[in-house]
């Protein structure tokens, strides 16, 4: 397009100039339009030679219009599909479990122990029990033990020993056992200590007063 628009341009200043020799007279300016579809439209002025005339010359462009065409892929849809949660129930039996609980029960042989009772003069001439031949007497006995107060000695007559909480005091009959007549063989009056009996008792006599002394008897 380019070179055949400077032919034409070339051509027609040839002729124009050899125009305005022949004649010597100012050339009119001459317009050539090319018919093209165009858009848009340009203007030059030539001054070759002198400048007692001017050629105008018009040259129409064209401007190419290009189409681009955009593929557009169509959208994917992906469908998502969400499966229900499970839960999973784990149940675990456990045996039963039974403990026996042993108790150990230890009995001790029960053990009766003999005292020997006899009746002796005190200080001031007064009658008093003797145990095992001394006075005032402590005499310490055990939980579960039986003790026998032997009263076959002659002496004994008419003296029954027994016990009591205090001094002088009342009898304390339980767990006592009495067999026989005092001063005669085989008499004796026994008690058992338990976890029930005083942790301190005195001897007394049934028919006298003052034959037990100081004498204790005390429960460890």
């Amino acid at each position: 397009m380019t070179r055949k628009v400077f032919s034409l341009v070339f051509i027609f200043f040839c002729c124009g100039s050899q125009e305005n020799i022949n004649n010597n007279s100012a050339l009119p300016q001459t317009s050539i339009e090319l018919n093209d579809s165009s858009t848009s439209t340009s203007s030059t002025t030539f001054a070759p030679f002198s400048t007692t005339f001017s050629q105008t010359i018009t040259i129409s462009t064209t401007t190419t219009s290009t189409t681009v065409y955009i593929q557009i892929n169509p959208v994917t849809t992906v469908t998502t599909a969400t499966e229900p949660l499970t839960t999973l129930s784990t149940t675990t039996t456990v045996p039963q479990t039974t403990t026996t609980s042993t108790t150990t029960t230890t009995t001790v042989p029960q053990t009766t122990i003999d005292v020997v009772v006899s009746v002796g003069s005190g200080g001031s001439g007064q009658s008093v029990y003797l145990l095992n031949g001394s006075q005032n007497t402590i005499l310490n006995v055990v939980l579960g033990n039986k003790y026998r107060f032997d009263q076959s000695d002659n002496s004994n007559s008419n003296h029954p020993l027994r016990f009591s909480t205090s001094q002088e005091g009342s009898e304390y009959s339980t767990n006592v056992t009495s067999s026989g007549v005092p001063g005669n063989s085989g008499s004796y009056v026994e008690i058992e200590i338990t976890s029930n009996t005083p942790n301190k008792l005195y001897l007394i006599c049934l028919n006298h007063f003052g034959m037990g002394g100081n004498s204790e008897i005390i429960k460890n």
